[in-house]
């Protein structure tokens, strides 16, 4: 029976034996990644990719565009774009929010456009001439509060689909309106589809919120062929069209620039400024008849006849100057 037991040396051999056979396993172990095969990726990481970037020249299209319509300082980004099923799309919205029920012709399937609710009364206050302020209480939209708001998404589709021009051209147009999520059904629950988020922030003029564009991805699973380094090659080439050569030229044509009259210059010390008195007579360095000068961001411009009309101070221009510096400059 003796011979049946193992001694300390040949216990402590096995016990290293184990110990390297294990080690062995843990070495030839591989990752697992999780598979969905039943909804599998859609779209490749270029493919994502070159949707982003597209995205992100659609949200500086709808920032140019909304800002010049509301007269603020606007601004969209787009915060997410990925593939959903629509059931898991239509259950992350909240009760109340405003949904778009879209025809996107020539497409063949129905899309969405939602608006959260606070940002939605915020755009609506700003539009009526307020302060752009959301309600406490959330309600739903009266018939005037939906018209004015389907200005402001009317454009924003409108920009959407310009974006997507590159890829197959549609008309958005709304079909339907609802307001609870649950009631809408134009979509099949276990679809996939396209979901970009855009934010809309205007700090100090109206609350900050968010606008979605569903797309079923039934519909645009043909043209996702095109997407990848031929697509991004020609959006970086494509010269600006003459949408967005008018928008440029409205947003230019309304900014607004410090003008300022000079009819002439004197040198004064501190003790004359001290002594000085109403009735005081001070000499420019210019004759009375001789052309005021006017400058635009502290660059002269022009020249002509100081006057008035009604009540107003006014300048009768006699000559402008090309842009660039001018003999009198004066900083």
């Amino acid at each position: 029976m003796a011979d049946e037991f193992l001694s300390a040396e040949e216990l402590d051999a096995l016990l290293s034996t184990v110990s390297d056979a294990s080690a062995g396993k843990r070495k030839k172990e591989k990752h697992v990644v999780e598979y969905d095969f039943v909804r599998p990726n859609k779209l490749s990481g270029e493919q994502l990719r070159a949707l982003q970037r597209m995205h992100e020249s659609i949200a500086q299209s709808m920032t140019m565009v909304l800002s010049t319509y509301l007269r603020i300082n606007l601004e969209v980004n787009i915060v997410s774009l990925g593939e959903l099923t629509f059931e898991v799309f239509r259950n992350s919205l909240p009760n109340p929010t405003v949904i778009n029920v879209l025809s996107v012709a020539p497409l063949p399937e129905r899309g969405l456009c939602t608006v959260d609710m606070k940002l939605a009364f915020s755009l609506i206050d700003r539009m009526l001439g307020g302060p752009g302020k959301p309600l406490d209480k959330v309600r739903a939209l009266t018939t005037i509060e939906q018209s004015l708001l389907d200005n402001v998404v009317r454009r924003g589709m409108e920009r959407f689909a310009s974006g997507w021009s590159e890829l197959v051209e549609f008309k958005p147009e709304v079909e339907a309106r609802e307001m609870d999520p649950q009631f809408v059904q134009v979509i099949p629950s276990s679809e996939v589809v396209l979901v970009s988020t855009f934010s809309v922030s205007a700090p100090g003029e109206i609350e900050p919120g968010e606008i979605c564009f569903c797309l079923p991805f039934i519909s645009l699973e043909s043209i996702m062929a095109r997407l990848g380094n031929q697509f991004r090659f020609a959006a970086m080439k494509r010269d600006q069209t003459p949408d967005q050569r008018r928008n440029i030229s409205r947003v230019v044509k309304h900014t607004t620039m410090p003008f300022r009259v000079e009819l002439g210059n004197a040198k004064v010390t501190l003790a004359d400024i001290m002594a000085m008195k109403v009735g005081d007579v001070l000499v420019l360095d210019q004759r009375s008849d001789a052309p005021a000068t006017a400058f635009v961001d502290h660059r002269m411009r022009c020249a002509g006849k100081a006057g008035r009309i009604g009540k107003h101070t006014a300048l009768l221009v006699q000559q402008v100057f090309p842009a660039g510096k001018t003999p009198k400059d004066k900083e």
